[in-house]
């Protein structure tokens, strides 16, 4: 029941975002006709024939609205896998296509929505890294509680850092590293180890273990990182002393070891 209140109000989260975004916009045929085929388009048990006729019909429009309408395919799974990456590609060609008139319906996507892997890869490619960058720390900036709805989107957009490999993205996860919530915490653990050739990074995880309060979910998954990507950690080795899940050691030439 909890999953199925939270789904319901993911979407109506969804809607409202869109309704927000029709409503700054004159209403006329052609906006109703975009309405219409985005009803067409969010309707997960329809057959895929139906949603990719609604996904060209909005592409032939190619207005905004046409675009964010088609944005509304990123946020929800259909029952079969293969079918629901298929139609999800399918619309990112589309908008890759589109081009520079994509961007600024992609960026709004990005600052108010929670489903944002897709939108964000797309705004990436058509804008540049750091484009992507800059709007996807302006939505983290924009998080003003830590309500369960503000923290699923922020789960989210902290999980999205870790495609990118980039100064301001290496910043912002050893500030998340520290934050007060564990799920925060282990997702910016999760993406500091793909910068492990910086120091910076691998100073913030080992700091994350060293901390007597972290949890035990954090530091084991820290280890497993250690041990699995032979990290050096000699320098390290006398502060890690006590501070090590029990079953692991560092040894001698300073990588973490199992008993």
């Amino acid at each position: 029941m909890v999953k199925s209140t939270n789904r319901l109000a993911g979407r109506e989260g969804i809607e409202m975002g869109f309704k927000d975004f029709m409503e700054r916009r004159r209403v006329t045929g052609a906006v109703r006709k975009i309405e219409r085929l985005r009803n067409r388009l969010m309707q997960e048990h329809y057959q895929t024939a139906e949603r990719k006729r609604a996904i060209a019909e909005l592409d032939q429009i190619g207005s905004e609205e046409a675009i964010y309408a088609l944005l509304g395919r990123f946020t929800y799974h259909t029952q079969g896998s293969i079918v629901d990456e298929d139609e999800k590609q399918l619309v990112f060609q589309v908008l890759r296509r589109m081009g520079a008139a994509a961007v600024p319906a992609l960026e709004e996507f990005v600052r108010r929505e929670k489903t944002i892997y897709w939108p964000l890869r797309t705004l990436s490619e058509l804008a540049g890294e750091d484009r992507a960058v800059e709007v996807l720390l302006e939505a983290l900036d924009s998080i003003e509680d830590r309500w369960e709805q503000s923290m699923e989107r922020m789960n989210n957009l902290v999980s999205c850092l870790r495609d990118f490999h980039h100064p301001l993205v290496l910043e912002r996860l050893i500030d998340l590293a520290r934050d007060d919530f564990e799920e925060i915490r282990f997702l910016s653990v999760d993406g500091l180890s793909t910068f492990d050739s910086e120091q910076a990074a691998v100073d913030a995880i080992l700091e994350r273990l060293l901390d007597p309060d972290e949890t035990v979910r954090v530091k084991t998954y820290i280890t497993d990182l250690l041990l699995e990507r032979k990290w050096n950690v000699k320098h390290y080795k006398k502060r890690l002393v006590g501070h090590l899940p029990e079953g692991f050691f560092v040894d001698d030439t300073g990588a973490i070891q199992r008993r």
